[in-house]
């Protein structure tokens, strides 16, 4: 946009736009039937209720799962569900990504301060209705056309680096940090909290509000803090990033089979009964799993993530016309 090199960008955006549902949900879906397998073969523990219905596993309740898990329509944020419960934010990420890609495409031909003004009105204007999902995903957007307008102007990123500035920053990423601790329960009753009350009324959507803000103030200043990016360039964390999303998918899998028994034999070793025995309890278990689920991650990464990127390519490639590939 930047470059006004607006062909290239429009084929970009039809591409994304073209490949992001078989990024999103095909590697969400392998995830689910391995939790449908394992719960098959009784190898994890199954609920009676979910949701205070009664639940019975079955290949009908999996399927009305994916049909719900799938389901971009709705702004129903909470999917009630057995198999990956933590995967109501797929749809929710779907639906981010395209609302990304339509401003992205209404703005594409409009002055840089004009693009970054409608974009911070959309994200106050969605936070304000209660919409912090995409209030998020716009403020990410606002965030790398904020970097991009830095990066072309000398005197601009100078202004960056100036100590006062920086030092600016550095409280902004550490009050967002603190921030982000805003707590599940009664939290405009815990000490440092205790001003959301006055800042923010609506009471049910509170801790996503901050929480949200509290994301943007954390992520927002890292491109002009060259000593925090030196962190997340490091070898394991970009290691941590190519993994993280198989990472996110594989998780509660792992928690319900190995992850579950692992602490219910370190339990039976070294008891419950108290704080002490229950924390070492829990430590041991989980110095045990954390290799193993990282393992697992890897192993999903290469056989299931990565081939589903090149497959939302390849089938791109073959349903494109002549004209346009």
């Amino acid at each position: 946009m930047h470059r006004h090199e607006h062909e290239i960008l429009f084929s970009d955006l039809s591409s994304l736009t073209f490949r992001r549902a078989i990024r999103l949900f095909l590697p969400a879906y392998v995830s689910c039937l391995l939790v449908y397998i394992c719960a098959s073969m009784q190898l994890m523990q199954i609920p009676r209720t979910v949701g205070k219905q009664e639940f019975h596993h079955s290949w009908s309740a999996f399927a009305e799962y994916l049909d719900n898990e799938s389901n971009p329509w709705t702004w129903d944020l909470y999917m009630k569900g057995w198999y990956n419960p933590q995967l109501w934010s797929i749809a929710v990420e779907y639906r981010g990504s395209m609302i990304v890609f339509l401003v992205l495409g209404g703005l594409a031909r409009c002055r840089t301060a004009v693009r970054i003004a409608v974009q911070a009105v959309v994200v106050t204007h969605a936070f304000a209705h209660k919409r912090w999902d995409v209030a998020l995903f716009i403020a990410g957007m606002l965030v790398a056309e904020l970097d991009v307008f830095v990066s072309l102007s000398t005197t601009r990123r100078a202004f960056m680096q100036r100590k006062h500035v920086k030092l600016g920053l550095y409280i902004m990423v550490f009050g967002g940090v603190w921030l982000s601790g805003f707590p599940r329960s009664d939290g405009v009753k815990c000490i440092g909290y205790t001003f959301t009350k006055r800042m923010w009324p609506y009471s049910t959507y509170r801790r996503r509000f901050w929480i949200g803000v509290a994301a943007i103030m954390i992520v927002g200043p890292i491109p002009y803090l060259p000593s925090v990016q030196a962190f997340f360039c490091t070898g394991i964390i970009r290691y941590f990033g190519k993994i993280s999303f198989a990472l996110y998918l594989l998780h509660t899998l792992g928690n319900k089979t190995i992850g579950s028994w692992l602490l219910h034999q370190a339990v039976s070793m070294l008891g419950n009964g108290g704080y002490r025995s229950g924390a070492s309890s829990f430590a041991v278990a989980s110095s045990l799993y954390l290799p193993i689920i990282i393992w697992w991650s890897d192993m999903y990464w290469r056989a299931v993530d990565i081939p589903s990127t090149q497959f939302a390519k390849w089938l791109e490639d073959k349903c494109n016309s002549r004209s346009s590939s």
